[in-house]
């Protein structure tokens, strides 16, 4: 138990609510990563678009017709090229303001930052068996709120997706654990081949013990 100023109290936290947290601080972190890695290669995609047509006005502007006949273009076509050039800057420039895919990926790295932060608290004071000191853990309960709570959230819809990811992910670490030369694409087949044979086990399963349950 630890007395702070002004007479609060924090109790010892335990060493299974430890676990979730670090568990959470895990899964919450490859979430960020990985929406930041997405939301960072939209934008760099609009970048490369919005160039490719500042390039098209660039060559349109200044080459001479001689040029563009070399080239096989006519007067029409270099016209029509211009105009869907132009078309297209001005729609991904509406896209980049709605969508606002730099602001997310900052977002998203910052908390990948902060959550850094905690997760490494958490693993330099984990013991070899698996625990923490109970005498730090308000400070490991404290570190894990100050991220969860000053980050973006984890959009509702896009949750259950990443969080599968990030499972499959773990897992497919594992076996590569053991099995070094094998390919990513093989392990995850395999991981889906098990995953399906599991659940469709589950439900046989389920009933016996709904069965022997109730004829205790």
């Amino acid at each position: 138990m630890e007395i702070h100023s002004g007479g609060l109290i924090i109790l010892p936290v335990s060493q299974r609510e430890l676990t979730r947290q670090f568990r959470v601080l895990r899964q919450t972190l490859s979430m960020h990563t990985m929406l930041k890695d997405r939301y960072k290669k939209l934008a760099v995609t609009i970048d490369i678009i919005l160039l490719a047509c500042a390039v098209v006005f660039c060559v349109t502007t200044f080459a001479s017709d001689d040029v563009f006949s070399l080239m096989g273009l006519s007067a029409e076509n270099v016209s029509f090229i211009l105009g869907v050039a132009s078309i297209l800057a001005f729609f991904v420039s509406l896209v980049t303001l709605r969508v606002g895919w730099k602001g997310k990926a900052a977002l998203h790295r910052e908390a990948e930052q902060k959550l850094t932060n905690a997760l490494q608290l958490f693993r330099e004071l984990r013991r070899d068996d698996g625990t923490w000191p109970q005498d730090r853990s308000s400070d490991l309960h404290r570190a894990y709120w100050e991220a969860m709570k000053n980050t973006i959230d984890i959009p509702e819809k896009k949750f259950v997706g990443l969080k599968s990811r990030h499972l499959r992910k773990v897992q497919i670490s594992k076996m590569l654990d053991d099995l070094h030369g094998c390919p990513v694409f093989i392990l995850r087949l395999i991981l889906l081949y098990r995953s399906i044979k599991k659940i469709l086990r589950r439900p046989a399963s389920t009933q016996k013990k709904i069965k022997n349950e109730s004829s205790q």
